[in-house]
């Protein structure tokens, strides 16, 4: 979705920041560092706070001040008064890696966070239509190539299969959709790679 507001490259450097910061669940996971099953915990405790943070930012209005204090620069024009794709992206790995196999998940997790930041950024640092439309192709194919290398670094996906993964992702975080694309991106990578066998 666009966002009326001025661009500001410390505001999205700093919004991004925190969403790399998710690569964390599917690196773990993936390096072994981390076991499947403390993995899916940590995910849903971290949706758990994100979900009571929701809430309160809205009905107890000393909660509502400091989290705009904190993080209000880098929210999205509809997040102000919406669900924040922080919480749209931790919902969507939670749900892949509950329900699909582990290899497929992975690649969902990772699409989610570093395919749908790669597109934010390159779109905006090397294509002048991302003032006028949110989206760019310059964004599409590094979203794509991004989910791609995902999946064949962490998941050991087959070349083609990776292909198909980073294509998917691509098509899920483009279009203008009432679906946070954080979400769509996750969900959409998680089952493309379950249906090309990456499981």
């Amino acid at each position: 979705m666009t966002d009326p507001r001025a661009f500001s490259w410390r505001a999205e450097l700093s919004r991004k920041g925190v969403h790399l910061a998710s690569a964390i669940f599917p690196l773990s996971w993936g390096l072994g560092w981390i076991a499947p099953g403390a993995v899916k915990g940590a995910l849903a405790a971290s949706l758990l706070v994100a979900v009571i943070t929701e809430v309160a930012r809205r009905r107890v209005p000393a909660v509502g001040r400091a989290f705009t204090s904190v993080f209000g620069g880098m929210l999205r024009t509809h997040e102000s008064g919406a669900i924040t794709g922080a919480t749209w992206i931790l919902a969507a790995m939670l749900l892949c890696a509950l329900l699909l196999p582990a290899r497929a998940a992975l690649c969902g997790l990772w699409a989610g966070v570093v395919g749908d930041a790669a597109a934010a950024l390159a779109g905006r640092a090397f294509s002048s239509q991302a003032a006028r439309t949110g989206k760019t192709w310059t964004g599409t194919a590094a979203c794509a190539l991004a989910s791609a290398a995902g999946a064949l670094w962490l998941a050991a996906a087959l070349p083609l299969a990776a292909v198909g993964v980073g294509v998917a992702a691509a098509l899920a975080e483009r279009p203008h959709v009432a679906i946070d694309d954080n979400a769509r991106v996750a969900v959409v990578a998680g089952l493309a790679a379950w249906a090309l066998g990456v499981a």
